[in-house]
């Protein structure tokens, strides 16, 4: 599929989560999605996104019908599933060497968002705030806890 001219965002599968989890930071992720709903974002991710929330809500006994329902509710309106190219899983292997032995290195899965974020010259929102520390430099990510600065700036 390909991605549209509109406003254009990479959402981590740990911050729509948040949706269902009761997590301390939920009312941002909520915050934030709403938003993106209301102005008409393009919320694009990698299709691993689907195998990490469905194992999210099974670890959270939470129930897959209803995870399902809501997924597919924001695939009919603005979620579009890439798979990634071969320039983006090179700029995720890239990402995943930017780390250091003592303190580690980027997943891959982690860095596969964030390089669609960067090959789509968007934000890649994350809670993940190891991979953000380790990956602030290259810019193209922000945490949930930040992102209004970058979405109201």
């Amino acid at each position: 599929m390909s991605v549209t001219s509109k406003l254009t965002v990479v959402l981590d599968a740990c911050v729509f989560c948040k949706l269902f989890l009761r997590e301390d930071d939920r009312q941002q992720a909520i915050e934030l999605v709403s938003i993106l709903i209301e102005q008409d974002y393009q919320i694009i991710v990698p299709a691993l996104f689907l195998y990490e929330v469905f194992a999210i809500a099974k670890m959270s006994s939470f129930p897959n019908s209803t995870v399902y329902e809501l997924i597919n509710k924001f695939e009919t309106k603005q979620l579009s599933f890439l798979t990634p190219d071969k320039l983006c899983i090179e700029k995720a292997s890239e990402i995943c060497d930017t780390g250091h032995a003592k303190s580690g290195f980027p997943s891959f899965y982690d860095a596969i968002y964030h390089a669609l974020a960067i090959q789509y010259n968007c934000y890649f929102v994350t809670a993940d705030k190891k991979h953000f520390t380790k990956t602030q430099q290259l810019g193209h990510v922000v945490l949930l806890s930040n992102w209004k600065k970058v979405f109201f700036h």
